[in-house]
Parts: C-alpha cells; sequence; structure tokens
C-alpha cells in the first residue's frame, strides 16, 4: 500500500532480506537469487520514489539483512536515495498519558478487571479488544490510549497461552508505541514479548504472520540490536524449510 500525504502518516518502510535469497516487504515475498537482491529491492523501492514524489517528503526505508545489520535509507522527494542519518540527539519527550494508563474512571475497563480477577483470560482479551474498539472510536486509532489497549489485549492472549495471537498484538502495540513516540523501554520491551510469544506459538512463519511482523518491528525500532533480528531470521527462514 502506497502512503498517503497526510502529515501523521508513518513513512518509515521496513524490508527483509532472507537468509536464503529473496526478501519480504509489505506483507509479501519475492523470491529471487542471492545475485537479483538489488533488483528486487529495487521492485520494492520503486515505488516508494513515486510516492515520495507524488507526496513530495521523503520516506525512510529500512533494509534488514540475514546477520542483523539494518541498512538505513531515506528516498528524497526526487527519488535520490542517501543514507539516512542519526536522529538528532536530546530529551526523548514523552507526553504524560503514557504514564498515566487509560484512565479507569472511563468505565472501559471495569469488564476486563472483573475477568482479570476470575482468572477469565480470554473474557479479560475479549473485553480489552472491546474497550479498544471504543478508544478508537473516541480518540482515533493514533492515540496511546489505542496503543495501550491492543497491548492489554496481548497480556491477555498470552495469559490465555494463546500465543500466535500475543505475539501480533504485542508486535503492533510495539510499533505503535514507538511511532506515536511513546517511551522507548515500554516499546522495546512489548517487542520481546512479541518474539517471546512467538517463539512460544506455532511459530507461524507465513509472510502476513506474526514472525515476519516481529521481525520488522525490530529493524524498526531497535536497529542497532543485530543479533535477535539474526536469530528470528534464521528461525523464520529454517522453519520454513
Amino acid at each position: 500500500m502506497l502512503l498517503g500525504p497526510s502529515p501523521t502518516t508513518d513513512i518509515h518502510e521496513t524490508l527483509i532480506v532472507l537468509p536464503r535469497g529473496g526478501i519480504h516487504a509489505q506483507g509479501l515475498l519475492h523470491d529471487g537469487p542471492p545475485d537479483q537482491l538489488e533488483a528486487l529491492i529495487e521492485r520494492v523501492r520503486g515505488p516508494l520514489r513515486a510516492a515520495a514524489a507524488q507526496h513530495n517528503r521523503p520516506i525512510r526505508l529500512s533494509i534488514g539483512h540475514p546477520n542483523g545489520h539494518v541498512e538505513r535509507q531515506q528516498i528524497t522527494e526526487d527519488g535520490t536515495i542517501h543514507a539516512d542519518q542519526d536522529p538528532p540527539t536530546g530529551a526523548h519527550v514523552v507526553d504524560p498519558l503514557w504514564n498515566e494508563g487509560i484512565p479507569e474512571e472511563t468505565g472501559l475497563l471495569a469488564t476486563v478487571r472483573a475477568a482479570q480477577r476470575a482468572g477469565q483470560w480470554r473474557a479479560a482479551q475479549q473485553a480489552a479488544r472491546r474497550a479498544t474498539q471504543h478508544l478508537i472510536t473516541q480518540h482515533g486509532r493514533d492515540h496511546p490510549y489505542v496503543a495501550m489497549g491492543t497491548e492489554l489485549q496481548a497480556y491477555f492472549a498470552a495469559m490465555a497461552r494463546d500465543n500466535a495471537a500475543a505475539a501480533s498484538l504485542y508486535a503492533e502495540a510495539a510499533v505503535a508505541t514507538h511511532r506515536l513516540g511513546g517511551p522507548q523501554e515500554q516499546s522495546r520491551r512489548t517487542l520481546n514479548n512479541a518474539v517471546a510469544a512467538w517463539l512460544h506459538s506455532d511459530r507461524d512463519t507465513s509472510p502476513g504472520g506474526a514472525g515476519f511482523a516481529a521481525a520488522h518491528a525490530l529493524i524498526r525500532i531497535t536497529p542497532y540490536d543485530h543479533a535477535p533480528l539474526a536469530g528470528l531470521l534464521q528461525r523464520l527462514t529454517r522453519d520454513r524449510a
């Protein structure tokens, strides 16, 4: 899906170079031998060049390699590729909403808490999902409360031993927290939970599955932490063999 012109659109795309050849991007596998790697990458990068020109804004592209190294690029409005620079250093200002959590006084969490006290984890997960849907209606999808609600769903899915759902929800929550400027330690912790949940699940290696979602989240959130990405890519490739 090409990027729209909204100033709130996340314009950071990620791409994975697979250990045994081919790439994974935007939920799809593109097969090919190693000597065709650049052509495969350009298959994805070409539409991004067009989108950058159309909307007159740069697009970041992070490419994860089998050894865990992440190559960061910026596609400028004229289609030129540059090495992406480190963001400015300094204090990371976090909205106080992240520390306050979803307000209990809204009543949205009452059913969640009741199911939690009863140890009814699947019911708590479903109640958290309904609460998150209300939060989306009230605040829009790009809001800290929605990311928190998604993480809450992931927690109860893990408690219900539905690790596949937990992995997917944790990865979604980690990316949302990172994208919305939440606490860095929270997005990293949530991402670690996504990887752990996937490893304890049936390890879905489908192109749209939670394993690849977690790998893309690692590229986006922890680009300098090579070992977890390399290990996950090896596991994804081995399990697909």
